[in-house]
């Protein structure tokens, strides 16, 4: 992806991978790694998508990737792609002992409703979380964004997503849990 390319909620897809995948199939804007007692994760925030490892030594790895170049990624090992309408919710239970649980929606929304979301939704990130503004692929006042936000849990990894994409008046949002069991 190119960083002049304006992205759309339309060529975005939502993947899940047993494997990880290489960071160079990615332009990426920030990264960090949060390291827990049972497991290791990664977040890479790639425009208006993302990469999520979730690492065990014994059980094993999850990838959810939210990516508007899908052809890219490989198809070994890919459990999960989806189109990104609408609202819907998957569970993966892995014999080795991972469950992935997540909510995926597209949010359109009036003019008014979309800016006071925005507003709202930078000024949380401002607090917490992870927080990537693109203003090279803005529309009038409000910048595209990603904010990511996580909670680790002694065997869970939770994470909300939301990507802006102010000219289409539209967030696609994510709530997704990693699980050892």
């Amino acid at each position: 992806m190119a960083t002049e390319q304006k992205q759309r909620v339309s060529s975005l897809r939502f993947l899940l991978y047993s494997r990880p995948l290489h960071p160079e199939l990615f332009d990426i804007y920030h990264t960090q790694t949060i390291r827990r007692r049972y497991y290791e994760a990664q977040i890479l925030v790639t425009g208006s998508g993302h990469s999520i490892g979730f690492y065990d030594r014994q059980k094993g790895v999850l990838t959810e990737i939210v990516s508007d170049r899908p052809e890219r990624l490989p198809a070994r090992n890919r459990l999960l792609s989806l189109a990104l309408r609408g609202e819907k919710s998957r569970r993966v239970d892995l014999i080795t002992g991972l469950r992935y649980l997540v909510n995926v929606q597209v949010e359109r929304m009036s003019p008014r409703t979309f800016a006071r979301s925005h507003a709202d939704l930078t000024e949380q990130a401002h607090r917490t979380g992870i927080y990537i503004s693109f203003p090279q692929w803005s529309v009038g006042d409000l910048s595209p964004f990603t904010y990511l936000d996580f909670e680790t849990r002694t065997r869970q990894f939770h994470v909300f997503t939301y990507h802006a994409f102010p000219d289409e008046r539209a967030i696609v949002k994510s709530q997704s849990i990693f699980e050892l069991f």
